[in-house]
């Protein structure tokens, strides 16, 4: 096999060119062309820059220790709003309890249990609380 001629690589291009190079749509002229190796968007977007996206995302899921009991333990932030939320629930707040079954509702945590044949049995008393939650959740709207 035949090597091709490599010395034509280092031949300015637009001393030939420029004669016979037709300027028009989508062609300009060689002389305004980005020169090779430069960015058209010198002053564009940082390397390592993150988006908002991101930034919420790391936010989010970055760990933090909350204590149980006696023990100390490492969840996201996500799962620390969430196991608040339900402390609270349990502490007898109404918004707590009723933004938890809203989560539950959400998710179809509910639906799940139907749908696999582990049915959650509820008490009289305990229909009764949930209706009454409700019910000052629907009020206070």
């Amino acid at each position: 096999m035949a090597r091709k001629n490599k010395s034509n690589r280092h031949k300015n291009p637009s001393s030939d060119r420029t004669a016979n190079y037709p300027v028009g749509y989508g062609k300009p002229p060689l002389q305004s062309r980005f020169k090779a190796g430069t960015s058209g968007n010198a002053r564009g977007r940082p390397k390592g820059s993150k988006n908002l996206k991101t930034l919420v995302k790391e936010a989010i899921t970055a760990n933090i220790l909350i204590q149980e009991g006696e023990k100390t333990r490492k969840v996201s932030r996500l799962e620390g709003v969430l196991l608040r939320q339900l402390q609270k629930a349990l502490t007898g707040s109404d918004r707590a309890a009723v933004a938890v079954f809203k989560i539950v509702m959400q998710l179809g945590l509910l639906d799940d249990a139907d749908s696999h044949g582990d049915e959650i049995a509820l008490s009289g008393q305990d229909e009764q609380i949930l209706n009454e939650l409700m019910a000052r959740a629907r009020e206070s709207r």
